[in-house]
């Protein structure tokens, strides 16, 4: 028998499948991780197959070396997933397989030591002999079986108690396994009676489930319309028919209260996976979906490949958000395309939704390659009143304030009735950045093109792209001049200037500098649920996965932020942005309001927000996308070349254009192809290296994923480094 296998060597000229002979007496199975001897080494491989024949001669075959778990990492279907991977985002095997592979699998599952008394009636001689031994089995009566460990803590005994009454057979010691994490047990709830459109939604996606065919739907619903209770009571009605779901929502929407609503649902046969657990907490996850322990997977991107043996059902909430897309590395998948595929191959149901669907969905959805559900209407609530401030006014008429007189007043009459605040800054820091008044310097990061950001309770200007870091200086060190400005406004000033207008005003932050710690997270929510905090400012952590009906206000600091920026998705995400966080406002019994600061109130995304309707926005941004070929109506592809000298990097990404003209100049298909570049990427300079950026529309994506592989495949000096991504997410 022989075996196919893909070894771990991220190079194209070892992309391709092996042939080992599997010696006698070795238990081999598809998706196993083995050891391979390579050359001169031993290395890891996957295998994909096993054929009793094959072409090569047989003397000149290698065995393989051992196996290296117990269990298949990947089933037939998965490794034909990776297969597409593969191919679709023009990846080395071996990244996809791995891709797929449990975070934490080397490490391996968790055991400890147990003690547990072996008889009944404890010797009394023994007391007098050997009073510690006798110690040791008097206190197992009481408290057996027992972790070895904290026997020997509690009782500060030597191991050499443990061996002796181990030998004498009076204990057992053994080995068991320990789950490294467990959801908190929560008290169970039962299925809600839905409402007519609701209703509507799950009959429609259950005649689906019911026929075991592949099927896409978008479910469209405004925030706080019930999409929760629409995904809770298809994925029971996916658990009675025999199957598994799995639910896929972004990091920041993984709150605390998003996994209670599944687990007071579905209880301890839901699993949880996020960047927040360790890799052995992730991996005793997987273990628990392998093994057939659980039947929900409630997760972060990477859970799409959650080893589920009948999957019915995925579902992807806030379908819209950026964090499906990998783009720091290699594969540079979306989940939602690799969810679609994973339905398509286990004749599953795909649920996509979002109260602010990506532009590609949603045309998608109108062109009729998804069948779109709407909810329309928020349960038992009003929608919030939104109210617009135009801050160049706000300026004109005296007020230098970052709150506009509008945002004060709610705030302090929020305070005054004890209902609680949400202020939202899609930034972080004190303030954007420092200038001297009189020299006009601003101090940047050595190693980026980027200015630094001011922290206010650190002291610091810190690079958020590299994390460098230096003290602030009270001159200036260019002229010595003492008159530094503070230019640009992040969570930790909003904090300040709270704490200093409001000094007994009970303020939490949440941003990434405040939830570095494992835990920090839930901490702030709890606290601010239980009503600990009057006030939560945020970045756009807090914009989703809130419902506290206490929360009666939100306020917008500026809403331009996003707006700004030198990317065709600007205007997208700023009208996702406020109509996500304008949907934490409102959400119990009492009325909700929402104040959005800005300096362009005219733009179409600021007054969309303001209506809270999507189709006008939708209408308005798929003309401009359209006049400039941007998905969806074509494909993107970012290619960018990085290197520690600029003029040698500048010169690829010339040799890089050249190479790309010459493949479309060459096409035989006429289709749009569009080539811009070569250009310094919108950040120049990250880490110490110089960037530049070739960018290629087409409305063939084949086109694209034939140049990324040529590109791919030319020849490099060392120091230069290159990364295609096809359909980027963000072009900065």
């Amino acid at each position: 028998m022989f075996a196919e296998v893909i070894v771990d060597i991220k190079s194209s000229n070892t992309d391709r499948v092996y042939t080992y002979k599997i010696p006698e007496g070795m238990k081999l199975e598809v998706g196993m991780r083995v050891s391979v001897p390579f050359k001169n080494r031993f290395i890891e491989g996957y295998v994909i197959s096993i054929t009793e024949q094959t072409s090569y001669p047989v003397d000149k075959i290698k065995d393989i070396h051992k196996i290296l778990d117990n269990y298949s990492v990947f089933d037939e279907k998965m490794i034909e997933l990776a297969k597409w991977m593969k191919d679709y985002y023009k990846c080395y095997f071996s990244e996809a397989l791995q891709t797929i592979m449990p975070v934490g699998i080397k490490r391996g599952e968790k055991k400890v030591k147990i003690v547990r008394i072996n008889i009944s009636e404890i010797p009394d001689e023994l007391c007098k002999r050997a009073p510690k031994q006798y110690e040791v089995l008097h206190y197992l009566q009481k408290r057996s079986p027992i972790r070895l460990s904290e026997l020997v803590k509690i009782l500060n005994i030597d191991y050499a108690i443990i061996k002796s009454l181990q030998k004498k057979g009076y204990i057992k010691v053994y080995e068991e396994e320990i789950h490294r994490y467990s959801v908190k047990d929560i008290e169970r709830s039962q299925p809600l009676v839905l409402k007519e459109e609701q209703e509507k939604a799950v009959t429609e996606v259950k005649k689906s489930m019911e026929k075991d065919v592949f099927e896409k739907y978008l479910l469209f619903g405004v925030t706080g319309s019930g999409k929760t209770e629409v995904y809770l009571q298809l994925i029971d009605e996916c658990i009675k028919s025999g199957k598994s779901a799995i639910v896929l929502v972004p990091e920041i929407s993984l709150t605390p209260q998003t996994i209670e609503r599944f687990v007071s649902r579905f209880g301890n046969k839901v699993a949880v996976i996020h960047s927040g657990l360790s890799p052995g907490e992730r991996f005793d996850e997987w273990r628990k979906v392998k093994n057939g322990v659980v039947d929900v997977v409630v997760g972060v991107r990477n859970a799409v490949f959650a080893p589920f043996k009948n999957l019915g059902l995925i579902i992807i909430d806030e379908e819209h958000e950026t964090t499906y897309k990998q783009s720091d590395m290699r594969p540079k998948y979306n989940a939602k395309e690799v969810a679609e595929k994973r339905c398509e191959l286990e004749n599953a149901v795909l649920v996509m939704a979002s109260a602010t669907p990506s532009l590609e969905t949603y045309y998608k959805a109108t062109k009729g390659e998804y069948k779109l559900l709407r909810l329309t209407k928020r349960i038992n609530v009003s929608m919030p009143h939104i109210e617009v401030v135009n801050m160049s006014d706000e300026l004109a008429r005296g007020n230098t304030s970052i709150f506009s007189r509008k945002l004060f007043s709610y705030i302090k009459e929020n305070l005054q009735k004890k209902e609680q605040t949400i202020l939202f800054l899609n930034r972080r820091g004190y303030s954007s950045f420092v200038s001297c008044r009189d020299c006009g310097y601003v101090p940047k990061c050595p190693n980026c093109d980027i200015s630094l950001t001011y922290h206010f309770e650190d002291k610091r200007l810190v690079c958020h792209y590299c994390g460098y870091q230096e003290a602030m200086r009270d001159t200036c060190p260019k002229c010595g001049s003492k008159r530094i400005r503070y230019l640009g406004i992040g969570t930790e000033r909003v904090e300040n200037d709270i704490k200093k207008f409001f000094p007994k005003a009970r303020v939490l932050r949440m941003d990434v500098d405040t939830t570095k710690k494992k835990g920090s997270h839930e901490k702030i929510f709890y606290d601010f649920r239980s009503g600990k905090a009057d006030i939560l400012i945020g970045t756009q952590m807090i914009s989703k996965g809130f419902d506290i009906p206490n929360v009666t206000l939100v306020g917008v600091i500026l809403a331009d932020i996003t707006l700004n920026l030198p990317d065709f998705r600007s205007s997208e995400r700023t009208f996702q942005l406020l109509t996500q966080v304008a949907g934490r406002a409102g959400r119990g019994e009492k009325p909700g309001r929402v104040v959005i600061q800005t300096y362009e109130e005219d733009h179409y995304s600021i007054i969309a927000s303001k209506y809270q309707n999507y189709v006008r926005f939708y209408n308005e941004e798929i003309k401009y996308r359209e006049i400039f070929r941007y998905p969806p109506f074509s494909h993107l592809m970012n290619i960018v070349i990085s290197g520690e000298e600029e003029e040698e990097v500048k010169n690829i990404a010339a040799n890089v254009y050249l190479m790309c003209q010459k493949i479309v100049n060459k096409l035989q298909n006429k289709s749009y192809n569009k080539i811009l570049g070569p250009a310094p990427a919108p950040i120049r300079k990250i880490n110490n290296r110089y960037r530049w950026q070739v960018i290629l529309k087409s409305e063939d994506r084949n086109v694209l994923v034939d140049i990324a592989e040529k590109v791919q495949t030319m020849k490099y000096p060392k120091n230069i480094r290159i990364s295609v991504d096809i359909d980027p997410l963000n072009i900065m």
